[in-house]
């Protein structure tokens, strides 16, 4: 739960291949791996494409059920873009 005065998460979305999560401004709550990922990372941008500022970085076979949200959510400028180094799927928190 994030701490108090910190942004509460207002959407959701999920992945299951290399794309933009979030176009804009606002705040990366964390994660939830629905289905278990591949021996492959997802590394997890603020952009709305494969470069710029990492925030996260989901490990390689980890399993459906793991969920890493923040205490102190991440503020993101451009957007949020995951990219998928193998299968699974990942259910992005955000605000």
């Amino acid at each position: 739960m994030p701490s108090p005065g910190m942004p509460q998460p207002g959407g959701k979305a999920a992945a299951t291949g290399t794309g933009t999560i979030k176009a804009g401004a606002g705040y990366y709550h964390g994660y939830v791996v629905t289905t278990a990922l591949s021996a492959a990372t997802v590394t997890i941008y603020d952009n709305t494409s494969a470069t710029g500022t990492v925030i996260d970085v989901i490990p390689a076979s980890t399993a459906a059920g793991t969920r890493g949200m923040l205490a102190n959510p991440i503020p993101i400028g451009t957007g949020i873009h995951a990219v998928f180094a193998g299968t699974g799927t990942v259910l992005f928190v955000y605000d």
